[in-house]
């Protein structure tokens, strides 16, 4: 029978049977390890130019960003300075009058200075035809001088790439028509109930937040006497409402409690959303200054601070605080890219910045490489002033350095702190 086989030789390779080991535990695994998810929903890149292919996401995880897309909405710079390019003999620029025309799907990128499709880029992949055009989502598209082009991309229903695209996004955002909702249909009780329970967590977020108070506890399982300012608020609201207190809690179904942490960092997020669009409607497309300090978190991620200061409608000074953006590298280039990207997120316009107010180091201050060198050259207007607060700091320390007395002064202030801090 041997003749009938061909023998196989077997495979070169470094180990040999002899030396594999016998014990379980050091036997190394062949099977490759499940991609390792690093998306940080929370912070995508709003610039359509800055995006990662929609199929480069986990394939779980695809509907939940397109979900954040669909909810921010389109990218569209309305004070941005368009960038006038040669085209027929002439110089044309986007205009920014298209926003307003096709408003639910155009979208601007300020890095590469084209235009982009929302629906298009969410749904390219899933929509096995011919048609869907690269120009509106990969290359961008600038022929300025063509505006019938725009209209040319949406097509005529029902087959056109861009209508199917834009009928997915609706039924992605449109819960009446998914299979849970299909499956569990609420009546209005049900439905009464879970306005009633989101209110009170809306409400016990709404005080915590006022106040600046810390939400959950260390220990927050059944047993524990407190479990945290959030829950025991809520606990606490529901003892003085019995309409309240039939629906929280243990009263609550078990998977719609509206209290874990996801949910309390989802209505956080809503709140801080509420507070930032305030702060941009009254700044308008006026001129204002950029406050910009970079430190690193108790995890040590670099992450940036930044602040407007403007004058309002009044005539009266404000300094907003807009929010914390966590960088890779606090190098000026890091951080000009996360500013870059933080005012296309919400239609600023680097143009319109009239002072620069950062600390003393060299990728902040820096003449030819810092950060106020890389924002003067998009805005000559935007002039540097070295924060006032790092100078009084560096006062301090050299005054300390000089005079014995001033040093024991601060360390006794930093004792007395650090023990009221732990009491």
């Amino acid at each position: 029978m041997e003749k009938y086989f061909k023998k196989v030789p077997p495979p070169e390779s470094d180990a040999k049977a002899d030396d594999l080991p016998s014990n379980l535990g050091e036997r190394k695994d062949k099977r490759k390890s499940p991609p390792i998810d690093n998306t940080d929903i929370e912070d995508l890149p709003s610039d359509p130019g800055e995006r990662k292919d929609i199929m480069e996401y986990l394939s779980h995880q695809r509907d939940e960003v397109r979900r954040k897309y669909l909810t921010k909405g389109p990218c569209q710079p309305y004070g941005h300075t368009f960038k006038q390019i040669l085209k027929s003999g002439s110089l044309r620029r986007f205009n920014p009058a298209w926003f307003d025309q096709y408003g639910s799907w155009l979208e601007y990128s300020i890095s590469k200075e084209r235009a982009f499709c929302l629906y298009c880029y969410l749904f390219k992949d899933e929509i096995r035809m011919q048609g869907g055009s690269d120009a509106f989502v990969k290359e961008g598209f600038n022929s300025w001088n063509k505006p019938d082009r725009l209209r040319t991309h949406m097509g005529k229903p029902p087959n056109s790439f861009h209508i199917i695209a834009a009928q997915k996004c609706e039924d992605l955002m449109n819960q009446n028509q998914s299979i849970v909702h299909a499956l569990f249909k609420q009546d209005d009780k049900v439905k009464n109930e879970y306005r009633i329970r989101l209110t009170a967590s809306i409400d016990a977020s709404r005080f915590l937040l006022r106040q600046g108070l810390s939400f959950r506890g260390h220990f927050e399982k059944e047993e524990a006497v407190n479990k945290g300012n959030f829950l025991q608020l809520l606990k606490y609201t529901g003892e003085q409402n019995e309409t309240i207190s039939k629906v929280i809690l243990s009263n609550a179904p078990g998977n719609n409690q509206m209290v874990s942490p996801l949910i309390q960092k989802d209505i956080v997020h809503s709140f801080a959303e509420e507070v930032r669009q305030a702060i941009l409607e009254e700044i308008g497309h006026d001129v204002f200054g950029l406050l910009v300090d970079e430190s690193a978190d108790v995890s040590h991620k670099e992450q940036m601070g930044v602040v407007f200061r403007f004058v309002d409608k009044r005539g009266a000074i404000k300094e907003r605080f807009i929010g914390v953006v966590h960088v890779k590298e606090t190098s000026s280039l890091a951080l000009k890219s996360a500013i870059d990207d933080l005012f296309a997120r919400y239609g600023m316009n680097i143009k319109k910045v009239r002072g620069q107010g950062y600390d003393g180091a060299s990728n902040m201050r820096g003449e030819f490489n810092g950060l106020r060198s890389l924002v003067a050259r998009e805005n000559s207007s935007a002039y540097y002033v070295h924060c006032f607060a790092h100078q009084l700091q560096l006062v301090v320390v050299a005054v300390a350095k000089k005079h014995f007395d001033i040093a024991d002064f601060f360390d006794m202030i930093s004792t007395l702190l650090n023990v009221v801090g732990a009491s």
